[in-house]
């Protein structure tokens, strides 16, 4: 098939992965947009304590270790406001202004942090670029899922994730001292970085349409949903097609108006699928992964691997490269088969990694235990990407109907900051106080996270959302009222 059309639509038959038949330009630069000016901040501002800890201490004199974890926390503590605030902002005023106007944080908290002024002032802007990435997990995964065609609505949704990984890695990388010149002598400029994806997505967004089930369903003009997939689709009768189906949904839901949060909590359907939503959620965060992240040099040091920073990269390059095998696994396995493959191997690790610690600390000629520690690190990390790391964020779009997703996101986000907060926060004493079995008590964690999603997540892949619906009320309807 040609590559380009008349209308300089790109045409794609990678059917292998669930590809539609046209890729526009339109929505490859809208996606591109959304994800570096969102997904790629967050993973930035995750990845880039994990190496810069020394310089930091330096740089700001007698900094302790209660003190260099509640500025690690910082992120998280901003997170949760803006997780929480992302549904009702984005269905406020759209996702496209709400995506535009979350800069202003992301620069404020750049230039308080490069500013490097004092600890205090470097913990003031973690929370305000938190409060950016808060708001980034809520409304970008929601925008690619609204303007992408359900066909590969797995792999876009896998692009969030992906783009969090890079931003990782990119934190990583580019802190690891000595890899350009010392450290010390450019953290400034480091920590300013994220001002260029800000600047990407101020440019481009407003060439960008905004998404069509918000102008359906929230503001009620058919004729602009009907443009803007026009613009997305590059073809008219595919969008009418599209808006005919929205019409479809909403003649058959029970009531054309907006859900409450009343409703999310006293209908079972709702309920149950914003449990099972939540859930998810806690999977990819209360699995430690961010522990692994935040403080991944130590651990790998503890490991016996003698460069833990190069260590950490390599983890960081490991998780962006599953995270791209996951692409095509998304449509062609499934989301459910997936999350559980990925929990398994993770479970695997943390009992083989745990076991490993336990006997060089019992045992410090077992010099077999550190190559074994690092490669289960490694598996974990595996596990974790091609399971919990991408499903969780692109299930909430699949889960909800458009009149509930907006809050339904809010609650679902803000808890998988309150996660992130808790591991972050309690990762050093548990540690400290648990030694090698933290990692029983996150394998313990994992586990029980499987056992809800072999017996309550419903399979997603390229099902309409009233279907999933359908089937999670039935479940419900088989518990007393009183569970779900």
């Amino acid at each position: 098939e040609p590559l380009l059309d008349s209308n300089d639509n790109v045409i794609s038959s990678l059917s292998s992965i669930g590809t539609p038949k046209v890729w526009t330009c339109t929505l490859v630069i809208a996606i591109s947009v959304a994800i570096i000016g969102g997904s790629l901040q967050f993973g930035f501002q995750i990845g880039c304590m994990a190496s810069t800890q020394p310089t930091l201490r330096n740089a700001f004199h007698n900094v302790s270790d209660t003190e260099m974890s509640l500025i690690i926390s910082g992120m998280p503590i901003g997170g949760l406001i803006g997780g929480l605030s992302a549904g009702l902002i984005a269905d406020k005023i759209g996702r496209k202004r709400c995506m535009l106007l979350n800069n202003i944080p992301i620069l404020l908290g750049t230039a308080v942090m490069a500013s490097g002024i004092n600890k205090y002032l470097f913990f003031i802007g973690r929370v305000i670029a938190g409060f950016s990435c808060g708001i980034a997990t809520g409304v970008t995964p929601m925008y690619i899922s609204e303007i992408s065609p359900v066909s590969v609505k797995g792999a876009v949704g896998v692009s969030h994730q992906f783009m969090i990984t890079f931003g990782i890695l990119l934190g990583f990388v580019l802190s690891i001292n000595n890899l350009l010149t010392s450290f010390a002598g450019y953290w400034h400029f480091y920590f300013a970085l994220p001002a260029i994806p800000a600047f990407y997505q101020l440019i481009l967004l407003p060439l960008c349409p905004e998404s069509p089930n918000w102008l359906y369903y929230n503001k009620e003009r058919e004729d602009l949903a009907r443009a803007a997939l026009s613009k997305l689709r590059g073809s008219r009768s595919v969008a009418d097609d599209e808006v005919d189906k929205m019409i479809k949904e909403r003649t058959t839901t029970a009531s054309s108006t907006m859900v409450t949060y009343k409703e999310l909590f006293t209908n079972r359907t709702l309920r149950l699928t914003l449990i099972i939503g939540i859930a998810l959620q806690g999977a990819q965060q209360l699995s430690g992964v961010n522990a692994i992240l935040n403080y991944g040099p130590e651990i790998l040091q503890k490991a016996g691997m003698k460069n833990g920073d190069l260590g950490t990269g390599l983890l960081g390059g490991i998780n962006v490269l599953m995270t791209l095998v996951s692409v095509p696994l998304m449509d062609k396995m499934g989301r459910r088969s997936l999350m559980l493959i990925g929990q398994i191997v993770m479970i695997v690790s943390y009992i083989v990694l745990a076991t490993a610690q336990r006997i060089h600390d019992n045992d410090k000629n077992a010099s077999w235990t550190a190559p074994v520690s690092v490669t289960t690190i490694i598996t974990f990390i595996i596990g974790f990407a091609i399971g919990p790391g991408s499903i969780p964020w692109l299930i909430i779009g699949e889960l909800f109907t458009a009149d509930a997703r907006g809050k339904a996101s809010s609650l679902c986000v803000g808890a998988n900051w309150v996660f992130n907060l808790l591991v972050v926060l309690t990762y050093d004493k548990l540690n400290k106080a648990l030694k090698p079995n933290t990692f029983f008590l996150y394998m313990g964690i994992v586990i029980f996270f499987f056992t809800f999603t072999f017996l309550f997540v419903p399979e997603t892949k390229k099902k309409p959302v009233e279907q999933i619906n359908l089937e999670i009320r039935d479940q419900a309807e088989k518990f007393p009222p009183t569970v779900f």
